[in-house]
């Protein structure tokens, strides 16, 4: 079975194919620069967070599977719709980039990665790590924190974890900050 939706005001399509027990999504929707855009479907009455478009190809795309029985536990099937929301708006600023620490201006407690991608162990997070420059890491107990510079009107830092960032100010500059295992898996808890 397959089935199209649109996504709402925010604009998009959402494509659904269910075949042995599982069902295949594929949300996609024009990009426009604002912002980090989230992408839900809905169905009797609820909501439930599908994820985050990613940059490919000039567009905004997400694509996941989820189990019928997922989906009906949740209150969501059969699925009736979908909506994209706009999740982080970047602030529009001056265009400056800020300039990243320098290896002797390391903040106390980090160190400077020239290369955060060989740290984490995920293909997709490998892949979006790609390019970052002005990387910090600071060890923990069980794993590690990423420190990624973040400007208000440039992307977005390691897309695919956007709900698991923190935004942090380390020695006056704003920064993401991810939380990973030993192993470059991300963990949500705080402390």
């Amino acid at each position: 079975m397959e089935e199209r939706f649109q996504l709402g005001q925010a604009g998009g399509r959402l494509l659904m194919r269910e075949e042995g027990g599982r069902v295949a999504f594929e949300a996609e929707r024009p990009e426009d620069g604002r912002g980090l855009y989230k992408a839900y479907l809905t169905g009797a009455g609820e909501k439930f967070l599908l994820g985050t478009f990613m940059p490919e190809g000039g567009m905004l795309r997400l694509r996941r599977t989820l189990t019928v029985n997922e989906l009906s536990r949740r209150g969501l099937w059969p699925v009736t719709g979908g909506t994209a929301e706009l999740a982080f708006a970047f602030r529009q600023g001056d265009g400056q980039p800020q300039t990243p620490p320098s290896r002797q201006h390391a903040p106390q407690g980090w160190r400077l990665e020239s290369a955060p991608g060989r740290l984490l162990g995920d293909r997709l997070l490998v892949q979006s790590a790609a390019g970052l420059t002005g990387a910090l890491v600071r060890r923990r107990e069980g794993g590690f924190d990423l420190a990624l510079a973040y400007e208000f009107n440039r992307p977005f830092p390691l897309t695919p974890l956007f709900c698991f960032a923190r935004l942090e100010e380390i020695n006056g500059r704003v920064y993401a900050v991810f939380r990973f295992n030993q192993k470059g898996c991300p963990r949500q808890e705080r402390d």
